[in-house]
């Protein structure tokens, strides 16, 4: 509810100062002063009232002074002056309204006419003040349409121009703050009067809610004790905490205050305010598309080079196999070499088709595609040692620690582990050692493949990029194939609900999983009969 206007009566008179709040009823708040000196030494320390009802032959400062005064200071233009006076001449009307007078009324005043004066002049006063902030609220709204289209697509920017709108036009404090998603957590702050930092302790409070306080007292019982230091140092009247919508991409929450002397936010504020945060939404869904249309384009022209380069090799190695073929001296024995290298050659493009069919479904949004059945680790990782074997046959490659049985896509994860042991190998020194060590760790199953290195360890730049899609290699010679296989293990572990991550030092490289153990209904009821 609204506090009742506050009127400042100033008279030389004690007497006339009662009279004259007696006359306008109990309806207001009153201040007397004696004089106009004392009205503008109070001016200084206070805020203005919503009028001021002054007599205008006073010793020192006449009303008409004081008058001309507050039009020429920006703090005191707007408030609402009347003067009484018993100089009811033409001339002195247009004086004392060209002085920057409202209205006068004649002395003696009949109550009911001084009443009625005195609501005309606040009723125009507030409809002029409610203009004003319809007007400021207005132009927030387009300015901050305006700075957003000219900052492109920079998610950080884009909240900055938000915080920065809202702080100096519509609050005094705004604090946003993105919740980690498929962006990286932010908190941008702003304060008109350079307070950000003490906007953490409220921008902690992520249920949206509207406060309104009277006093720093009531603010600091009902906030929790975090607040404590803003309330203090900035007199908090008004908290709002508001969702950043942007339809599900990414969660953020708003914060603004209003600070002592300041009203708390109305209805028009908080729908002013709900505006800039729509505009701020439309925005970051338009940066998060662009950028996914980017990464789209780069992923696409990545794939059309990289695919054009690797299957040509093959391509042209069986059309050379197919030429030797028709040559009338081939014999059979080297014919039948040809047909094993093509059919090895075939093996290896439908390798790579298989893996840009994986990668395709992922970047859909699909994923890949996991059948889970109840299986052992031991079994798994013994197919796999096996095969990989016969391509490494230089390398030596061991099981250690113990069978783990969950509810796994048995195949997809030989997939995973083949990758793994193939790329250790094939990055390891000659006639190294790879290692598959399986366990439990904390209700989880986990698969360690290790090997010795050949070399320096990987580096930072490259373990944060590995399991991006074609990244190949180190430059070193090693790489092979499209660069997908460990994009792809990443994402068969990820269709399991597990991780992978990749560690290495002088010792060798390591790559750990962890996969939850979900046996099925079937295998929990056989260990609990």
């Amino acid at each position: 509810m609204a506090q009742p206007s506050l009127i400042w009566i100033v008279d030389d008179s004690k007497t006339q100062r009662a009279v004259t709040q007696v006359a306008l009823g109990s309806g207001h708040r009153f201040e007397h002063f004696e004089d106009g000196a004392s009205v503008l030494e109070r001016l200084v320390t206070a805020q203005p009232p919503d009028l001021i009802l002054m007599d205008w032959m006073m010793p020192g400062l006449g009303g008409d002074e004081i008058c001309r005064f507050l039009r020429a200071n920006p703090k005191t233009r707007d408030v609402a002056v009347i003067l009484l006076t018993s100089r009811v001449e033409s001339d002195d009307v247009v004086t004392a309204l060209e002085s920057g007078a409202n209205d006068y009324v004649s002395k003696p005043f009949v109550p009911q006419v001084l009443r009625a004066r005195v609501a005309l002049a606040l009723r125009a006063s507030r409809l002029k003040r409610e203009a004003d902030l319809e007007r400021r609220r207005v132009t927030t709204i387009n300015e901050l349409g305006r700075a957003l289209f000219a900052v492109g697509t920079e998610v950080d920017a884009i909240l900055g121009e938000l915080a920065s709108a809202l702080a100096t036009k519509l609050c005094d404090g705004c604090a946003v703050v993105l919740l980690p998603g498929p962006m990286p957590s932010q908190v941008v702050s702003r304060h008109r009067f350079g307070h950000a930092a003490l906007l953490s302790s409220l921008a902690t409070i992520t249920e949206p809610m509207v406060h309104a306080f009277a006093s720093s007292e009531e603010a600091l019982a009902k906030l929790p004790a975090t607040a404590a230091s803003y309330i203090q140092q900035c007199g908090l009247r008004g908290l709002a905490s508001m969702s950043l919508p942007v339809r599900g991409l990414v969660h953020g929450i708003v914060t603004v205050t209003r600070d002592d002397p300041e009203p708390p936010f109305d209805a028009g504020d908080l729908a002013a305010i709900q505006t800039c945060l729509e505009l701020t939404g439309l925005a970051i869904e338009a940066a998060i598309r662009s950028e996914f249309e980017r990464a789209t384009n780069r992923f696409h022209e990545e794939m059309v080079g990289i695919v054009s380069h690797d299957l040509r090799t093959p391509l042209g190695a069986i059309s050379s196999c197919v030429e030797l073929l028709g040559d009338q001296s081939c014999d059979t024995p080297t014919k039948e070499g040809i047909l094993g290298r093509i059919g090895n050659t075939t093996r290896r493009m439908t390798a790579m088709v298989d893996q840009l069919l994986d990668v395709t479904r992922t970047r859909l949004g699909t994923g890949i595609p996991v059948s889970r059945t109840t299986t052992g680790l031991l079994g798994i990782v013994a197919d796999v040692l096996d095969e990989v074997r016969l391509t490494f046959r230089a390398t030596t490659f061991q099981h250690l620690g113990e069978d783990v049985e969950g509810s796994w896509d048995s195949d997809r994860l030989g997939q995973a582990i083949s990758n793994l042991a193939s790329n250790a190998a094939q990055y390891g020194p000659p006639r190294g050692t790879v290692t598959v060590e399986t366990s439990v760790i904390d209700d989880a199953a986990s698969i360690v493949v290790r090997n010795e290195n050949g070399g320096a360890p990987i580096s930072e730049a490259q373990l944060r990029t590995m399991f991006d899609p074609f990244k190949r290699g180190d430059g070193t010679g090693h790489a092979k194939g499209l660069g997908l296989g460990l994009y792809i293990v990443q994402e068969i572990i990820r269709g399991h609900g597990g991780t992978v991550v990749a560690t290495s030092d002088q010792t060798g490289t390591m790559f750990r999983i962890l996969l939850p153990i979900e046996q099925s209904k079937a295998q929990a009821q056989l260990h609990g009969s």
